[in-house]
């Protein structure tokens, strides 16, 4: 018994602990500010019919044909809002209308902070040198909207007195959350000149955008035969990411996420962290000296939304393994995917969660039972290890010996009495990870003050010596039950001092889950009251068989 409630305690806390300790997204070192790149950070942008930004004084660089002012173009859809700024190009607002920054709240912006600025032009090399940041000019109103089923345009454009003409162009659909970006570059001078261009992507993350300390948050780089590599914050910072091939790059959070998919591999040529919580990664296409009277191009698809599943798919093939569920996406992605199936019918991510726990109970009902079978046993050998105890006192050795024959004579497994749960912790820490990456959750409602089954549950705070302590009842809840189904559970030749340590399991357990998601401690909560009641109805047949034979 001490072997097995040692492993089992051993195991859940090594895991638990494990899993959290590989998983946690690191706080980034002390005084660590920004990466070494972060030197050559693109300005912020000018403000709205404000005065532009002044580019870099290159010697030798192309200048500009007619000084523009930066100006704010806003393009609505019906899925969002994005902000284009002419003072490079990028997007320094985007704004998703069906997900807000807290329940009931305002339209989310997945930029994440001025800090930030997703599809900035990026120009690897640019021979002769062009200002920094270009300052585009452009015909498009400052207001666009774009129907569901429409497609509009908004087109940007820089010359330089010598005749060098830069474009980019981006493509709004109403109905999804993809767009294009284009680059064209043509040469009107009378001297070659060589550009390498691409586009840098960064987020800031921050508020909602930061997640939980259980989620990534970071680059990620799809490089095809070597796979998916992601990066977070600590490893930006070490400068670990690989300046490789990139089939598609991605500035990641934990349910929301930017993606860059050219029309050809492009090369991941830098990537640094921004302040303390963002990161930015920048891939460029192959360079090309472009001959007077010539033409270059280069484009790419931009994803920039929520990570369901469906949307990742639609837009490619691996973007689906975003989403990460951990080591155990095996046992993760079916559990998810019975999960919403469930939700079709009954509306309830809550009740999907109940539903979901009684089937898993279900299926580790036969391994259960055999557990509670094996415990009854040796509860009844109890007086007979007591006697081999006082027996061979002084004799470990015989007295191993000696229970482990009287085990093999009633053929009883010590071991079987945890297999239950050493079994339920894959299990456990796939659901952990599915319900916390899984989108619908996030601001899902349950019933009464449980409206977001994706965040801790929160009724009222105390101060204690000026620290505030939130009070919750779901896993207040969940240690009684926990501490009820201890109670009940045989604890044959437990020590008395074993007995004890066992009974605060319910109470480190009760820690561990005050800051799990509501999703979570449901979880936990109906798989305790389901043990409970197949315990009852256990001890309850078990008691009439004994007695019949008495």
């Amino acid at each position: 018994m001490e072997k097995r409630m040692i492993l089992a305690i051993a195991m859940s806390l090594a895991v638990l602990i494990g899993y959290q300790y590989f998983y946690s997204a690191p706080p980034p070192p002390p005084g660590v500010t920004a990466g070494k790149d972060n030197a050559a950070a693109v300005p912020a942008p000018g403000a709205k019919g404000g005065p532009a930004p002044s580019p870099s004084a290159v010697p030798g660089s192309l200048a500009a044909k007619t000084a523009a002012s930066a100006r704010t173009i806003v393009v609505k859809t019906p899925l969002y809002s994005a902000s284009l700024d002419t003072g490079g190009g990028a997007v320094s607002s985007f704004l998703l209308r069906e997900y807000k920054d807290k329940p009931g709240g305002k339209p989310l912006d997945i930029v994440g902070g001025k800090k930030a600025q997703p599809l900035s032009l990026y120009l690897d090399e640019d021979r002769p040198p062009l200002p920094s940041p270009l300052v585009f000019a452009s015909d498009a109103p400052a207001e666009i909207e774009v129907k569901a089923g429409e497609t509009r345009n908004v087109l940007l454009t820089w010359e330089s007195t010598a005749g060098v003409r830069l474009t980019r162009e981006y493509v709004f659909h109403g109905d999804k959350y993809e767009f294009e970006t284009r680059f064209q570059t043509t040469n009107g001078s009378m001297e070659p000149i060589t550009v390498r261009p691409g586009l840098e992507l960064g987020q800031v993350y921050e508020g909602e955008l930061a997640g939980d300390s259980y989620s990534f948050a970071g680059i990620v780089v799809g490089s095809g035969k070597k796979g998916l590599n992601r990066y977070d914050l600590k490893d930006i910072s070490k400068g670990k990411v690989e300046k490789g091939p990139a089939r598609w790059f991605a500035a990641d959070a934990k349910y929301f996420t930017w993606i860059v998919l050219p029309e050809r591999d492009w090369t991941v040529t830098r990537a640094s962290v921004v302040g303390e919580t963002g990161a930015r990664v920048a891939a460029a296409d192959a360079a090309a000296a472009v001959q007077p009277g010539e033409t270059v191009r280069a484009g790419a698809r931009v994803f920039a939304g929520p990570k369901r599943t469906g949307l990742l798919e639609a837009a490619g093939k691996d973007l689906p393994e975003l989403i990460d569920y951990g080591w155990f996406a095996v046992v993760a992605k079916p559990l998810v995917f019975l999960m919403k199936a469930s939700n079709r019918v009954t509306g309830n991510y809550g009740i999907d969660i109940i539903l979901l726990t009684i089937l898993i109970k279900i299926l580790f009902y036969p391994l259960t039972q055999k557990s509670m079978v094996s415990m009854r046993k040796m509860q009844e050998l109890g007086p007979i290890l007591k006697t081999l105890k006082e027996k061979y006192k002084g004799d470990a050795q015989r007295l191993n010996q000696e229970t482990m024959n009287l085990y093999k004579t009633y053929k009883i497994n010590p071991l079987s009495g945890c297999l239950p749960m050493l079994a339920q912790i894959p299990v456990f820490i796939a659901l952990y990870k599915g319900l916390l990456v899984t989108i619908e959750l996030r601001h899902a409602p349950f019933f009464l003050w449980i409206n977001d089954l994706s965040a801790p549950e929160h009724l009222w705070d105390i101060t204690v010596a000026g620290y505030t302590i939130p009070i919750r009842l779901l896993p207040l809840l969940m240690g009684v039950s926990m501490f009820v189904q201890q109670k009940m559970t045989p604890s044959a030749g437990m020590e008395p001092a074993q007995q004890k340590m066992m009974l605060f399991m319910p109470i480190i357990f009760t820690f561990m889950f005050w800051s799990f998601p509501n999703g979570l401690v449901i979880y936990w909560l109906v798989n305790n009251v389901l043990a409970i009641g197949q315990q009852a109805m256990y001890n309850r047949k078990a008691d009439a068989a004994k007695a019949a034979t008495a």
